[in-house]
């Protein structure tokens, strides 16, 4: 008998066999903004800022929708965690300001892929020993831009206190005279980056993620613009809100008087997450084998 294999991942409309996948995975975090960073000056969306030991974790899962060969529409729900702390650097203002953080951030967000480049062949069209058909190649590069919107609640940790929201201390003196209004725990993100994907079978795809999410707020760390006054801090919100808002060691005492820098309020946090995913292929069928008859001659 000879056996008809699918041919789906060989014809020129082989994207409709994948066209609504599941994903799931999890990945590696890191942070850019205030707090934390490499021993050196901040540079804004720089990888060279990166801190390997702040790093963290995260976890997925989602939808996606080929809506052509070269694009796909990806749903995402995202759970991550972000760090930061001056104590891992030795550039000299930060390390004096020895303020630290962790974020809990849930995300949803909306992805357009734009596939550069792909290769799905899958099977041999005929399974008879010793006839050769297409190799098993499936994979894709890509990349990715689109809208996330997100929970955070940043945290501190120091001194007599441990993890401890700090939101609602208005560290920068948030609701008194003169003072920046007080920030919300929602808000937006433009995330980019590039993806591969390659097939383990016609149904399990496994790929890998850089993304980028240039975000619209300054406070995933806590940390944006000017030091208030901490004794006003004191007075209004207590001693809790006036160590988080000022945890310095003191040494030189003019760097985190009132109005000096404790953030820079002109460039808003951004973050990266490098994901794994396992990936289910929904719209895939089997063939049904089907044998073919012949007349044998004497």
């Amino acid at each position: 008998f000879g056996y008809s294999q699918p041919s789906h991942f060989t014809k020129n409309d082989h994207w409709k066999n994948e066209r609504r996948e599941i994903f799931f995975g999890g990945g590696a975090t890191s942070f850019l903004g205030d707090v934390g960073g490499r021993d050196f000056k901040g540079k804004h969306f720089s990888p060279a800022d990166l801190d390997v030991d702040a790093m963290r974790y995260a976890g997925h899962f989602g939808f996606r929708f080929r809506l052509h060969p070269n694009f796909a529409l990806k749903t995402q729900l995202q759970y991550a965690l972000f760090s930061g702390n001056d104590n891992l650097t030795h550039q000299a203002h930060r390390r004096h300001r020895n303020i630290n953080f962790r974020t809990h951030v849930f995300e949803a967000s909306q992805h357009l892929e734009f596939i550069l480049a792909r290769k799905e062949h899958w099977g041999s069209r005929h399974k008879i020993y010793g006839l050769k058909g297409h190799s098993n190649k499936s994979f894709q590069i890509y990349l990715f831009t689109g809208f996330s919107f997100f929970y955070y609640n940043p945290q501190g940790k120091g001194g007599p206190y441990g993890w401890t929201d700090l939101r609602p201390l208005n560290t920068e003196g948030q609701g008194l005279k003169n003072a920046p209004s007080a920030y919300g725990n929602y808000s937006y993100g433009i995330p980019f980056g590039i993806g591969y994907r390659a097939g383990l079978s016609p149904r399990w795809r496994i790929s890998a993620e850089l993304s980028w999410t240039h975000t619209f707020t300054d406070y995933l760390d806590d940390v944006s613009g000017s030091y208030y006054d901490n004794s006003a801090i004191n007075e209004a919100y207590g001693a809790k809100a006036a160590f988080f808002a000022d945890p310095s060691v003191k040494a030189f005492p003019d760097w985190v008087r009132a109005g000096e820098p404790r953030g820079n309020p002109n460039q808003n946090d951004v973050y990266s997450v490098i994901n794994v995913s396992l990936i289910r292929n929904l719209s895939y069928k089997q063939t049904v084998r089907s044998k073919w008859k012949y007349k044998r001659r004497y």
